[in-house]
């Protein structure tokens, strides 16, 4: 007698849960990756040195285009905006 599972992550977490390929979980349809993008902003703002300075702003948004340190981060999109661009 075979175990029924109401979705198939249900079916990954119970039948493969030590599955070492992932094989059964990268068959979901929208299948977990290793470096998830969360809900929402990214939780502090940044100036945005890929615009040219006389059209940029501050961000918050993700991806964040860069690594840890590597731009300035600001709490608020003011405080950013008057770090950043003065």
């Amino acid at each position: 007698d075979r175990p029924n599972y109401s979705t198939q992550v249900a079916c990954c977490k119970g039948a493969y849960a030590g599955q070492m390929s992932g094989k059964c979980l990268s068959e979901l349809p929208s299948p977990p990756t290793m470096a998830p993008t969360g809900a929402g902003g990214a939780g502090f703002y940044y100036p945005d040195y890929d615009t040219a300075w006389s059209e940029a702003t501050c961000r918050n948004t993700r991806p964040v285009p860069f690594g840890t340190g590597g731009r300035p981060t600001y709490s608020t999109m003011l405080a950013c905006c008057k770090g950043a661009y003065g």
